[in-house]
């Protein structure tokens, strides 16, 4: 589905009409519909706290400190502070989803994504102050907080009530990655206009992808994680909420800063092509 939806976005453009609500709108909808397979009563504690404080390390830890390094690499002040934004964001909330689709622990992912995003209220505006100079509000995190975990898990433990979900779940989130994967692909393509510049990124978006992800999964693989935990470090370590940064980006820095972020995308997408034979069976 991910790699038919790049192909088509790719082909088509998309969606002609409201690209970005379109897409947020099928993310939610595959948030919702993985959440349903989840019970949230008999929390553990301990447990969830040390899946958190493997995301934290792995997103606000590890890939915040690459895309840092690539701000600190960069010359160009308006892709620096592309950069610099997105070492500011937390998890892409597709990383609940995916879970779920690679049969992963979702709770854990669930509450670990919803404690990232707290903890943005804080991390964004100092991050972003402290390399960048500038930040954005508070509200505008607890905002998407709010739209794309909070309304996904009241929908979900309703939707949840129905028998038929069980069987269509997976059905219903491959579909809606089909669309989102297709629109995103298609509203983005023309940053690819600038054969130099995209080719300048590409290579920190591979090593920011492929590279943090296949080296954080080997080292699952060597120490012998269970499959969840393989799972979860290598989403964690290799997702930020690129759309989120796209849209911070440019209200804060203007359009050319939100094009690391662009170019990024496309490689999250191909990553996550990989994963679907990474993680098979």
């Amino acid at each position: 589905m991910v790699v038919l939806g790049l192909v088509l976005g790719l082909l088509t453009g998309g969606s002609p009409v409201a690209p970005q609500e379109i897409s947020t709108l099928f993310l939610i909808v595959a948030m919702t519909l993985a959440l349903t397979e989840i019970r949230l009563e008999g929390l553990r504690f301990r447990t969830e706290l040390r899946a958190f404080a493997a995301a934290f390390g792995w997103n606000y830890g590890i890939l915040t400190g690459l895309a840092l390094v690539f701000a600190s690499l960069t010359s160009d002040p308006d892709l620096r502070a592309g950069w610099v934004v997105m070492a500011a964001v937390p998890s892409a909330i597709a990383v609940v989803p995916l879970t779920s689709i690679f049969r992963g622990n979702v709770r854990s992912t669930l509450i670990s994504t919803a404690l990232l995003y707290g903890a943005a209220l804080l991390l964004f505006p100092a991050i972003t102050l402290v390399f960048a100079g500038r930040t954005a509000p508070p509200i505008n995190i607890a905002t998407q907080t709010l739209l794309q975990i909070g309304v996904p898990i009241a929908a979900s433990r309703l939707l949840a009530r129905i028998p038929a979900m069980e069987r269509w779940r997976g059905t219903g989130v491959n579909l809606s990655f089909l669309v989102l994967v297709t629109v995103v692909a298609g509203a983005n393509r023309s940053a690819f206009g600038d054969p130099s510049l995209v080719l300048g990124l590409s290579l920190a978006g591979l090593l920011r992808t492929f590279g943090i992800g296949l080296l954080v999964a080997g080292l699952a693989w060597v120490l012998r994680r269970p499959r969840e935990d393989r799972i979860g470090w290598t989403l964690f370590a290799s997702f930020k909420n690129l759309g989120l940064t796209a849209l911070l980006a440019l209200s804060l820095f203007g359009a050319r800063a939100a094009i690391p972020a662009i170019v990024t995308l496309f490689y999250e997408i191909l990553w996550i092509v990989a994963l679907q034979r990474l993680f098979k069976g």
